[in-house]
């Protein structure tokens, strides 16, 4: 394989990373930025509009409990789409299965954005609002896996956390991108404009950026390590991947389930509920919220990157140790600033949450590859990242709202405090993985 002079930080004094690999590195992070950019449009749009747009005869709380409940809509879909993908992930192909999630993720994206509003179409609209949403979950059920496994099985050893923290690093990029897009559109128009057309296009932009992903991941090739498993017989021999994966490795299944919780509960408290707390109890407002989130997003990028550094000196598990150490330190120093109603204080209150959470994120992909086998790999890190997502950003803003209604914001940083110590007992048990043979 031809190598490039591209140097990502190095492993024993760093040598060059080979072409292929720097190159599906890339394809994984602007695909993965683009998915998850369409993800976090609804989650970001659901939160500041579609209350009023899709829920009108509703209180203003009963409203945006429904738009959180459209939200939670995915993460019931997610792993049922991811479970279909990783199937034939697995039996097929990574490439296949990531140009399909891609396809599929952009027309549903569009598709909102030409949806009719309860004034238009009653009832209707909700229940199209949600369908899309579904079909947005199930797309997404299948790129994280596929992206993360095609990044990894590509890298050398010495730079697997590195390069598979790329499509790790497309999550935060969607979320930057999507933040930036909406803050653009709030400062051109006038509220009244953006709350009754204008927030449909940042969901039409996704037709463009669809072709672009496209683009990329028809140009690199199938994951050699896949494959070589196809030739060998290893992984066309596994009729149903997933039974197998619950058959030899459920153990496995369930301690990376919990080990993914905390970064997935702690995510959606910082960028879904406090971006709702900062434009309602604190009466923030939306264009300076979410330049709140956009600055956060960077500090969650930081982390993310010198995490990934980390677990290629170090070891995957100390990086994530690390991480959920760096979580329940800053948790309660960031809700005092928060709390306080400024919103730089809010901002920076938010990138110090938002710092250790990228930490633990960065070796998660890698971590969780090295963990199953070839035949089962990409099923057994769907079911891990889809199942932790069901019961950590799937609930956490309900859980959030319900904590602060009752107990204060406080409560909510003992919420992150309880899932960040289940995460952490669980990569104890599951021990290290860099020195594992992804071929095996």
């Amino acid at each position: 394989m031809t190598q490039t002079g591209v140097n990502d930080g190095g492993h024993a004094g760093g040598t060059p990373v080979p072409a292929e690999a720097s190159r599906v590195a890339k394809a994984a992070f602007i695909g993965t930025t683009i998915e998850w950019y369409d993800f976090y449009i609804y989650a970001s749009t659901a939160t500041l509009v579609f209350g009023t747009q899709f829920f009108p005869a509703m209180s203003p709380v009963a409203a945006t409990l429904a738009s959180f409940a459209t939200i939670a809509v995915a993460f019931v879909a997610r792993p049922i789409g991811g479970l279909i993908f990783a199937h034939y992930g697995d039996r097929v192909g990574r490439k296949t299965t990531l140009i399909a999630s891609l396809l599929l993720m952009g027309l549903s994206t569009t598709l909102v954005g030409l949806l009719p509003t309860y004034a238009t179409a009653g009832a209707l609209a909700p229940i199209l609002l949600v369908l899309l949403r579904f079909v947005q979950g199930a797309a997404v059920g299948g790129e994280w896996g596929g992206a993360v496994l095609m990044a990894t099985e590509f890298a050398p050893p010495g730079r697997r956390a590195r390069l598979s923290s790329w499509a790790q690093q497309g999550v935060t990029a969607g979320l930057a991108l999507s933040t930036a897009v909406l803050l653009l559109v709030t400062l051109l128009v006038p509220h009244e404009t953006y709350v009754e057309w204008a927030w449909r296009l940042p969901f039409l932009s996704s037709a463009v950026l669809i072709v672009v992903g496209l683009v990329m991941r028809l140009r690199i090739d199938e994951s050699p390590i896949f494959k070589a498993g196809q030739k060998a017989g290893g992984t066309t021999g596994t009729r149903l991947p997933i039974a197998t994966l619950l058959r030899e490795s459920r153990r496995t299944v369930v301690l990376a389930t919990f080990a993914y919780v905390t970064v997935s509960a702690t995510f959606y408290v910082a960028f879904v509920f406090l971006l709702s707390h900062a434009t309602g109890p604190l009466k923030i407002s939306q264009p300076l919220a979410l330049t709140a989130v956009l600055l956060s997003s960077g500090a969650y990028s930081i982390g993310l990157r010198l995490s990934a550094g980390v677990a290629d000196k170090r070891g995957r598990r100390t990086a994530l140790l690390t991480g959920f150490c760096g979580i329940l330190v800053v948790v309660f120093p960031s809700i005092a600033l928060i709390e306080t109603g400024s919103p730089v204080l809010f901002a920076v209150g938010l990138a110090l949450l938002a710092f250790p959470v990228g930490c633990a994120y960065a070796p998660i992909g890698v971590y969780f590859a090295e963990l199953f086998p070839t035949a089962t790999r990409y099923s057994g890190i769907t079911a891990a990242n889809q199942a932790g997502s069901l019961m950590g950003a799937a609930v956490a803003p309900f859980i959030a709202i319900a904590l602060f209604g009752a107990f204060g914001m406080y409560a909510v940083g003992a919420y992150v405090v309880l899932v960040t110590v289940i995460s952490l007992v669980a990569v104890r048990a599951l021990g290290e993985t860099r020195h594992l043979d992804l071929e095996r």
